[in-house]
């Protein structure tokens, strides 16, 4: 659950960092600051899942495009996956 949201210092940035807290399988609570901060983060009324690996907890992750991988950046990696085949393609004049 989001506990709190912490703005950012730039009075003119509207970015904050989540702080959320949650129990790990084992039954330890743990409080996390994201070191992801969002133009739109979760908000505490909001339900929320957490993506952690049980033997470093406190490197959790909120599961939201911001913090688990935008889809820009999955964008991106397609259109220059095309740009290099095509490239490829033209050196072996195959196009």
């Amino acid at each position: 659950m989001i506990t709190d949201l912490v703005p950012s210092r730039d009075p003119d940035d509207r970015v904050s960092w989540p702080i959320f807290r949650f129990t790990t399988v084992e039954g330890h609570e743990v409080e996390v600051t994201s070191s992801f901060g969002e133009g739109r983060p979760p908000q505490p009324a909001d339900g929320i899942t957490i993506l952690y690996d049980p033997r470093k907890p406190h490197r959790a992750i909120i599961n939201t495009s911001g913090q688990s991988g935008s889809s820009m950046g999955w964008i991106l990696t397609a259109l220059g996956l095309f740009l290099t085949t095509l490239s490829v393609l033209t050196a072996l004049n195959i196009l």
